[in-house]
């Protein structure tokens, strides 16, 4: 049975008024914080009072936007397909969009995780509180956004590239919003012998374009239909060259 892949980045998300990492301005959260210094494993317990009011700032963010028609898309691939959604994003929209066990690789912004016994927990978009919240399973003090930061391991990768690996001729894996200055998604694209589709903003530098069947430009959420389309049709039709 043909596969469909989706791999996402931050991209996706700014279409719904989301500040990424790379987000300008004076303004912008990132832009008043050293990300060395709020997302470092090896230095965050060094700066535990800043790091979480780095992350209670990112889940106020996060409580006040919605999920856009990029992500709806996703899910409605879901529902036709059984996609497989794998986001570098830490944010819930694709769950409140309606989406399903989705891999978020780089971890889960509205979580907690305690270093001390492992347990996860969830935390919704409350602010934290260093004197009161504790791990609930130990007690524990050394409480972290369950989100991975700089230095440290990605578990979920091994998934990731067990199920890109698993990709064939007869697949389809599209990539939205992302710069590919994380994951080495041109190489993954390269490689791969599925179809593959891109969709960002603008060509980026760290993109190799060519390596992709198809390459599409614009916001995610107002490129949708047309992303729709060219999916459906590589989904329905097989996985050959179409013209949108």
């Amino acid at each position: 049975m043909r596969k469909l892949i989706v791999l996402s980045g931050s991209g996706i998300s700014a279409d719904s008024g989301l500040e990424t990492f790379r987000s300008s301005g004076e303004r912008s959260l990132w832009a008043q914080y050293d990300a060395d210094l709020v997302c470092n494993f090896d230095t965050w317990e060094e700066n535990f009072d800043l790091v979480h009011e780095f992350y209670s700032r990112r889940r106020e963010q996060l409580a006040k936007v919605a999920p856009n028609d990029a992500h709806r898309l996703c899910v409605s691939w879901q529902e036709r397909f059984g996609a497989d959604l794998i986001t570098q994003n830490v944010d819930d929209l694709f769950e409140r969009a309606g989406a399903h066990d989705v891999l978020h690789v780089h971890g889960f912004l509205t979580s907690m995780r305690c270093v001390e016994c492992g347990a996860e927990w969830h935390f919704g978009y409350r602010k934290f509180d260093p004197a009161t919240d504790r791990c609930p399973h130990c007690q524990g003090l050394h409480v972290k956004p369950n989100v991975v930061f700089f230095h440290e391991q990605a578990p979920l990768y091994a998934e990731m590239w067990r199920r890109l690996a698993g990709l064939t001729h007869d697949d389809v894996m599209v990539v939205i919003g992302t710069s590919g200055n994380v994951l080495p998604i041109a190489e993954i694209a390269r490689r791969t012998p599925a179809t593959t589709v891109l969709s960002n903003l603008e060509t980026e530098s760290a993109m190799t374009e060519n390596y992709f069947t198809h390459v599409l430009h614009g916001r995610a959420a107002e490129i949708a239909p047309q992303l729709d389309a060219l999916a459906t049709s590589l989904m329905e039709r097989g996985a050959e060259l179409v013209n949108i």
